[in-house]
């Protein structure tokens, strides 16, 4: 079977192979209805664009790059479902990397994904310590931070980027926990130089505070969005004598290995503690997990970070001024934290 060209949707239509062009294209100069009239004949006659050809015209490889920290973690499986999805309605490719939270893997993705001919990246991997800001600056390639911000003022002003408000997010799930009657509460953290980690963190105590509740140092533990890190930070918690009745966990795929830790205790969720995640990953609301969190739509936000890329890549932003996104986030109330049981005591 030959391959269907504008030039067979052009023959069908009667119209020239430029108002086609223009039309698949997303070009001015041609109506909406015709617009409608070339994108249902081109679906019908089974049209596929010859992308190696349109790249040799336009200079592009119609193909992004997204660099994540962890394929593993289900947070950023579904954000680069979301991804994916949105870059394929607009024409483009994703390619995927996986950097295991490790600098020189991040430096050698943005270099791949360069001498591949990318058209852009979005990272979820960046760190406020990260030397890779200053390589893509120095490459000029497009590229667009998801899930992560530079918190410095100065270099987050030509920086473009999609997050959740992790501030707000956090402040409402350890103001939960506080009504719900608890006073001594575990954090596990995720890296704190992710500015996710650093806002998180920040949104909690700012509740706690208001609560006159300051979490103890040892009750605090860094453990870089690792489960298997977070599953043994709470066992050594919990074996304490005077354990905490609740944890605040920075991340859905952390609160599941806190809750390993706890039942190979001996403990009950929610009766003998509560705990409470951030994310809202699809294994959160599986019954027997029903796990409490704070949803971020990663699904959206992968999608939103994939329409900012491409915008940028056609250059349709043309103030030179970087766009923000914050999507809202929303707590997710469900068994893991008790409020079922009692609700709110204060």
């Amino acid at each position: 079977m030959n391959r269907i060209t504008i030039k067979d949707i052009a023959r069908q239509l009667r119209v020239s192979t430029t108002t086609i062009s223009n039309a698949l294209n997303d070009k001015p100069g041609v109506g909406m209805v015709v617009k409608g009239k070339v994108v249902q004949m081109a679906r019908d006659m089974g049209y596929q664009p010859n992308y190696f050809a349109k790249g040799l015209v336009s200079k592009q490889s119609f193909a992004i790059g997204l660099i994540v920290a962890s394929i593993a973690d289900p947070f950023f499986s579904e954000l680069a479902l979301g991804v994916n999805e949105k870059v394929s309605d607009l024409g483009y490719t994703m390619m995927l990397f996986n950097t295991s939270y490790n600098f020189e893997n991040e430096k050698k993705s943005i270099e791949m994904l360069k001498s591949r001919g990318a058209d852009g990246i979005i990272l979820s991997t960046i760190l406020q310590n990260d030397p890779n800001i200053d390589l893509l600056n120095q490459m000029q390639i497009p590229f667009v931070l998801v899930n992560r911000l530079i918190l410095n003022p100065k270099k987050a002003s030509q920086i473009d980027s999609v997050s959740v408000d992790n501030y707000g997010g956090s402040y409402k799930a350890a103001r939960h926990l506080c009504r719900l009657g608890h006073t001594k509460i575990a954090v596990i953290a995720g890296d704190m130089e992710a500015s996710s980690a650093i806002l998180l963190t920040q949104g909690s105590k700012d509740a706690f505070a208001e609560f006159g509740i300051t979490i103890q140092p040892d009750l605090f533990v860094e453990c870089g969005f690792n489960r298997k890190k977070a599953y043994q930070a709470a066992l050594d918690i919990l074996v304490r004598k005077n354990r905490p009745t609740a944890f605040l966990i920075q991340g859905d795929n952390m609160a599941l290995g806190v809750r390993e830790a706890a039942y190979e205790c001996g403990l009950k969720i929610p009766e003998d503690l509560a705990i409470v995640g951030f994310d809202d990953i699809s294994i959160s609301s599986l019954a027997g997990i029903e796990l409490t969190t704070v949803s971020q739509n990663q699904y959206k936000m992968g999608m939103t970070s994939a329409e900012m890329l491409i915008n940028k890549i056609k250059n349709k932003n043309r103030s030179g001024s970087s766009s923000k996104i914050e999507l809202e986030a929303e707590l997710i109330i469900r068994n893991s934290c008790g409020f079922n049981l009692k609700g709110y005591v204060r």
